[in-house]
Parts: structure tokens; sequence; C-alpha cells
């Protein structure tokens, strides 16, 4: 950990700050990193510590170029230390709602969906659930590929699971209803998330409404589709199978599984062995003038790094045994 240089902040939350670091590889040049780090007492206090440990034990599990890379994790007596692969285009989510647009191109809508799916399918065969599918957690690499970050709420299960987890707009009905879910409702979020590229707004979300009123639209399948022309009917076909209200009857869960959501027509332009190489061309490539470029992020600069100072609480001995495993 002494070999990495801090050089700005790219993000902050609850527990802790992301940092920028660098590390000299053994040709003498500087590889960037992403730097999570996160305070054992706020960790411990929002009960999130045995997450924290589960979140580390899955990206560990998974290598995939559209899910972001864990390279190292260190600890000390205050914090928790992630080191990261570092994405550097931002958030798709500010692709998708810019100045002048919400939404864009279907064209580009199926480019960034591809790549997601690669990645959640990478997941499923692993057993490992997301739980989190949303434009925030998809950021966009130097070639302007999608990549998924953020393992909070992923977990293994080999069957079902009944946490109620995630981001109100993107849930499944049956976690809503607490009927046990599986891929399937990672599916259904990305049903959403697709709907949101091309439309620019959430599927079943009316200006105005509550979060129960909300819910009650996503278990009933209540939404609109937009005017004719802005999607393709291959493409409302698809919706129409991801949101199915038994998840035992939407696209993904079938006989086939992941396969009958890759064979679906909306896809057939997508040469998927082509896109795992990063062979294809990106809609929009970021300009990132040098390994250590932070245009793409907020500034927080005003932040100051929350490890140089001795204002964290020591934990006890039996709280430290949480992160044993870390």
């Amino acid at each position: 950990m002494e070999d990495l240089e801090r050089h700005t902040i790219l993000g902050a939350g609850t527990f802790g700050q992301v940092w920028l670091v660098s590390h000299v590889n053994s040709d003498g040049e500087r590889d960037p990193y992403a730097f999570k780090i996160q305070s054992k007492y706020e960790l411990i206090k929002s009960h999130q510590a045995k997450g924290v440990v589960q979140e580390k034990r899955i990206m560990e599990q998974l290598k995939h170029p559209f899910l972001i890379h864990l390279a190292a994790t260190y600890q000390d007596k205050q914090f928790i230390y992630m080191l990261l692969g570092i994405v550097q285009g931002g958030e798709l989510y500010s692709i998708l709602h810019s100045q002048t647009r919400d939404g864009i191109d279907e064209k580009d809508v199926i480019f960034y969906a591809s790549g997601i799916l690669e990645g959640l399918s990478h997941m499923h065969r692993s057993h490992i659930l997301y739980r989190d599918l949303k434009p925030e957690n998809v950021m966009i690499d130097k070639k302007g590929y999608p990549v998924i970050i953020d393992f909070g709420f992923a977990k293994f299960v080999k069957s079902k699971t009944y946490t109620l987890c995630g981001t109100p707009l993107y849930l499944a009905p049956e976690v809503i209803l607490n009927r046990g879910h599986d891929k399937g409702a990672d599916h259904w979020s990305y049903g959403c998330l697709a709907f949101e590229m091309i439309e620019g707004r959430t599927p079943f979300y009316k200006e105005g409404m509550d979060q129960i009123s909300l819910f009650r639209a996503i278990c009933k399948g209540k939404y609109e589709f937009p005017p004719e022309g802005v999607m393709s009917p291959e493409m409302e076909d698809l919706m129409q199978r991801l949101f199915v209200l038994d998840p035992v009857k939407r696209i993904g869960s079938l006989a086939n599984g992941i396969n009958e959501i890759y064979a679906h027509p909306w896809y057939r332009e997508i040469d998927f062995g082509k896109l795992r190489q990063k062979e294809l061309n990106a809609p929009w490539v970021p300009n990132i003038k040098d390994p250590l470029d932070t245009t793409n992020f907020e500034s927080w600069d005003h932040l100051k790094d929350k490890t140089r100072n001795n204002e964290s609480i020591v934990i006890s001995a039996d709280q430290q045994r949480i992160f044993r495993s870390f």
C-alpha cells in the first residue's frame, strides 16, 4: 500500500472516499487505479461490515472486461482499502441525461445493453446476483465500453434470496412482494435500464408518484411504451418479455436461460465475440489525455483526506475480527 501515490479524490460517501492513485510498474510507467477507503467504525455503526467482507469475496471471483476489477485489498486498525481498476469515462447516467436531452439512440442503447448483459451473465454463471442495476452503477471505460461497478448488494445465491434491497425504480415485483428472487430480478432491472436508456425515464414511474404508487405500478406491470417510432418493434418485444410479472415465465428464466436473451432479434447486429474483445466501435469514446486524467469526474477538491487525521474512532478486538478475512 505504501507504493501507491495518491493524486486526487474521485468520490466520497458515508463510509469513506475513493482516490485516484498510481503505482509504478516494472517498465517504470505509472498505472492508475481507484483506491476505495472505508471506515471500519462507520461500516459497523451502519451494519454494513459483514456486507463489505462479502463484497470483497464476490469481487475476487469475478474477472470480466465489463465488470470492475479488484486488484488488491488492505486494512489497518481504522480503515479497509480496495484497489480497483480505474474507469475514466464517467457514468453511463451522464450520457443518458445531458443538458440537451434525456435518452439516446436505439443503436447506441443496443451497444451498451449488450455489454451490460455480458457482465450480468458472467455473474449469474457464478451464482452471483447483482441486485442494483442502474445507470449510476455503470461507468464508461477509455474505449467507450460499459463497466459495471459497486457490488455492495451482490450476493451468492444458489436458489432464491428474500432480502429487500436495490433502488426502487428498478426493483422486480417479486422483490417488492418478498416472494423470493433469483437472477430473474436482475433481468427485470436490466429491462428498466434499457428502457431508460432510450426514453430518458424508467418505465414504471410517472412524475409526482410516491413510492407506494410506484410499487403498485411495478407489481401490476403497468407501463406505457414511448410514442411510435422511438422504440423498434424488436425492442418493444424484448421489453414485454422482460416485464413479465411471473419470474418463472420471464425471458432469461425459461428452458434455455440467458441464451434466450442473447438469441432475441434485438441483438442481431451485435457480434458478441468482437464485443468481448472490445473490437466494435463504441458510440462515444471519452477524450482521456493521460492515465491520471479526471475530467470526467466531478471535483471533490474541497474534501480533506479522511485517513490523514486521527479523528476516526478505534474499534474493539471483537469488531476487528469481522474484517479478519478482508
